[in-house]
């Protein structure tokens, strides 16, 4: 039989190969004024010249459109953030499995508005996944589906509320008939601990499909001389549907080991009151992170060792890579 996800093969080595020419990349001259430029040098300044024109046009449309809303000419400082957000994750499972995501998302900047409005668009809803699955490194296996896709417009004030940074969406799932949702969420950074810097996120959300819910995130984070830092942070959430709270800590330190790489080292622990309060699952997992190519190509490659309590702690070992492409100014 036709093998019907030859991607699935392709990816890894597009992504291997692209981490092991990069540091060459940088290290190689790409001046017009040099007589011999490498192949792979002409390739990128090639790809590059795309990127860049892509970005420009996207950028240029979402200035019109700011221009169109506000009729205001740009301040001094005027900054469009708007980009585009490619990204794809492959994971090797220990028992053979291969799991891959595809994920695209954009933001479309309007910051004259009054109230600092953003049209976004997402390929999938982060809240459709488990909460276990969103802190996990681990591709979900993921796909562009127009029918998993949202799309709305985002309200973020330039003004606090009591020192609390708000923000605000409402879109529609993009299928039929249309699933509508709204989220309103409010951060608050605090006062430094000594040498911690620990912040508070709130968020309250309703999808017509599903019912409301909450999530809230307690995250601290310190400095540790000038290559090292720890973070620490714990989200509970509580979806109505399902009736029961999840909850997640994890805990992981950064290493920066030069200007374009980093490597993380972290362990979390899973809990649930589906059944009764319990631990449900613990992780390690370590993960080396670099910046391909300048500030649009980032590379990530790591092992995590899951233990779920569903499988008697039973360690599952497994090993993921992620390439993140970038279209912004």
């Amino acid at each position: 039989m036709r093998d019907k996800k030859p991607y699935l093969k392709i990816f890894p080595h597009i992504a291997c190969s692209l981490m092991l020419a990069m540091p060459v990349l940088a290290a190689e001259s790409l001046d017009s004024d040099t007589p011999e430029v490498g192949f792979l040098g002409r390739t990128m300044n090639s790809a590059e010249s795309t990127r860049d024109e892509w970005s420009g046009r996207w950028i240029d449309f979402a200035e019109g459109v700011d221009y169109y809303f506000t009729s205001e000419n740009s301040p001094p400082d005027y900054k469009n953030e708007s980009y585009v957000k490619l990204q794809m994750r492959q994971t090797w499972e220990e028992r053979g499995q291969i799991q891959t995501d595809l994920r695209v998302k954009a933001k479309f900047d309007l910051p004259n508005t009054q109230r600092r409005a953003k049209l976004f668009f997402s390929s999938d809803e982060y809240t459709e996944n488990s909460l276990e699955e969103r802190v996990r490194s681990n591709s979900t296996g993921e796909r562009f589906r127009r029918r998993e896709s949202v799309s709305g417009l985002e309200i973020t004030p330039d003004d606090e509320w009591n020192k609390w940074k708000r923000s605000a969406r409402v879109g529609i799932k993009l299928r039929v008939p249309l699933v509508t949702f709204g989220r309103y969420r409010l951060r608050r950074p605090m006062d430094k601990w000594g040498e911690w810097e620990p912040e508070f996120t709130q968020e309250i959300w309703y999808f017509s499909d599903r019912g409301w819910g909450e999530t809230s995130e307690f995250e601290m984070q310190r400095r540790l001389g000038s290559n090292f830092g720890l973070r620490y942070f714990t989200v509970l959430e509580f979806e109505d549907q399902n009736d029961f709270f999840e909850n997640v800590h994890v805990l992981s330190l950064s290493q920066n080991l030069s200007e374009r790489s980093a490597l993380e080292y972290r362990v979390g622990s899973v809990f649930s009151t589906e059944f009764s309060t319990q631990m449900t699952a613990y992780f390690v997992g370590t993960s080396y992170s670099y910046k391909l190519y300048e500030d649009w190509i980032f590379f990530t490659a790591g092992p995590e060792v899951f233990f779920p309590k569903i499988d008697d702690w039973n360690a599952e070992a497994s090993f993921t890579i992620k390439l993140d492409v970038y279209f912004s100014e």
